[in-house]
Formats: C-alpha cells, sequence, structure tokens
C-alpha cells in the first residue's frame, strides 16, 4: 500500500505528489536552461520563458481540475482549491495555460512561438512523467482493478474506495479498496520515452515548429491509448475519457502543424526572431 505523505516539517504534511511535481518542474527547467544554449535562447531568456510557462501551466491545470470537480470536492471548501500538494491536476488545462502564457511571452518578447514550442517540447514530457510518478504515490489517475503482478493498494483516504462503492464495484459498507493497475507508471515510461525520442529526431528536424507538432501527434496518440487503461473516472463521453476526446481534437491539429512545419521556411538562425544572446547568457 501506498504512502501519499513524504514527510512532516512540525504541523506541516508534505505529500509526495507536491515533491514529484516539484520535480517535474525543476527537471524541465534545466531542460530548457542546457537546450536554450544551443537553440539562440541564451540561458536567461530561456529561464524567463519556462518560468512563465510553469506559472501559466500550474494555473491552467488546477482551474481545469477545480471546475470539473467543484460539485464532489470543493463547494464549501475552496481554500482546499489551492491546495495542489494534495493532488489535482489536468494535463490539458496545463497545456493551455502554458500555451496562453508562452503566446503572451512570445509576442512581448517578439519571439517566433515555432521557436519557443520547439525548445519546451522535450521538457513537457519530462516534466509530465516526473508528475505521474506522483500520481502513483498519490492514488490519483487510477488504473482497473487488477488482480496480476504489480497491482497497487491505496488507503481509503485516496478516494479510490469511493470511486468503487460508486461504480458498484463495491459494496457501500466495504472498507478497502480493490488493488488496481499502475497505469500512472505506464504513463511516465510512455512520457519518458517521448522526451528521448524527441531528443534523438530533434537533429533531423529542419524547420521551425516541426519537434513541437511531432510532440502533439506523438502524445495525443500515446495518450490516448493509455486511457484505456484508466479506471478512476466516473462520468465518460460514451465509451471515451474527456482526455481521448481532446486527443482526437489534438492529434489533426499536430499533424496540420506537422505538415505546415515541413512546409514553411528553414529555422532562422540566432538572432533571427530569437532571443539575442548577451554575454551574461552563456
Amino acid at each position: 500500500m501506498t504512502d501519499p505523505v513524504a514527510f512532516q516539517l512540525g504541523r506541516l504534511t508534505i505529500r509526495w505528489y507536491g515533491v514529484m511535481v516539484a520535480l517535474g518542474f525543476l527537471a524541465a527547467f534545466q531542460l530548457v536552461q542546457h537546450r536554450g544554449k544551443r537553440r539562440g535562447f541564451g540561458a536567461g531568456p530561456a529561464g524567463d520563458l519556462t518560468f512563465v510557462l510553469m506559472l501559466g501551466g500550474l494555473i491552467g491545470a488546477r482551474v481545469l481540475y477545480v471546475m470539473q470537480n467543484w460539485s464532489t470536492e470543493f463547494s464549501g471548501r475552496w481554500l482546499e482549491a489551492l491546495r495542489i500538494d494534495h493532488g489535482g491536476l489536468v494535463f490539458y488545462g496545463g497545456f493551455i495555460g502554458a500555451a496562453i502564457a508562452g503566446g503572451a511571452m512570445c509576442r512581448f518578447r517578439k519571439w517566433r512561438f515555432a521557436d519557443a514550442a520547439d525548445l519546451v517540447a522535450p521538457a513537457l514530457a519530462i516534466g509530465h512523467a516526473l508528475g505521474r510518478i506522483g500520481c502513483l504515490i498519490n492514488g490519483c489517475c487510477f488504473g482497473h482493478p487488477w488482480q496480476a503482478g504489480l497491482a497497487v493498494r491505496y488507503p481509503v483516504s485516496s478516494g479510490v474506495l469511493d470511486v468503487h462503492i460508486h461504480k458498484g464495484l463495491l459494496g457501500a459498507a466495504a472498507t478497502a479498496a480493490l488493488p488496481v493497475f499502475p497505469v500512472q507508471a505506464v504513463a511516465a515510461a510512455a512520457n519518458l520515452a517521448l522526451c528521448g525520442l524527441l531528443l534523438c529526431i530533434e537533429p533531423r528536424m529542419r524547420r521551425s515548429g516541426q519537434l513541437f507538432a511531432c510532440y502533439l501527434v506523438l502524445y495525443s496518440c500515446t495518450r490516448f491509448a493509455i486511457e484505456f487503461l484508466r479506471g478512476d473516472y466516473i462520468h465518460r463521453v460514451g465509451v471515451f475519457t474527456p482526455a481521448q476526446v481532446i486527443c482526437v481534437a489534438l492529434f489533426p491539429i499536430g499533424l496540420a502543424w506537422l505538415l505546415w512545419a515541413v512546409r514553411g521556411s528553414p529555422k532562422e538562425t540566432a538572432g533571427q526572431g530569437r532571443p539575442e544572446q548577451r554575454p551574461d547568457d552563456e
């Protein structure tokens, strides 16, 4: 059985979900900083971009989660909406929030959006991977009941039991949830593989926006497939999860972007549509 609490600092409870989300942000930040120097973005501009994306993504991810679960989790407990360390971030909400924040910053700094998107694509994947490990420990985004190897048991406080009772898998008097498939680990591994793949194919990309378009296409396909293993959804759109519906919309957008990028102009060199490097950015 997993324990979502990492450690206590007096009355402050530090949960593994918050720790892993923080590590995900740190890993993404370091990767963007490293790649920014090689792609015409100095360390300073790359760091600024990463901070803005993280802030926008965090706000967007939390806002969408709260909107989706207001009646069941937050009605009358609005301060709980601020406790992201308890879990509750929706990736697509974060994606939208980061896209809006990043677009605004690119417009303000006069950067090409496609170049900035290429820069952060692998970082999105590695940050998401570490966040999913947090989900695995926390007990959110869990899989279907599973009795074979690698099954995970969660405490009552995780909410898994409530979902199983609501779905009729257990009676109302049940005191323990069924063991479930560790789908979060599969999602983490898929995102790590996606990060590695993007870094491997990057040297072959000859047009701005190609790398990010590849991320959109590959992520939407893998996420759509992995969602069939999820058992935490109470409400679905027909046989599909809400995330799968978004994947169906995201895939053609990514594919169209990829075709546009391939037909577009070659990548600009440093200084043309990208931040100018200053001596202190090295």
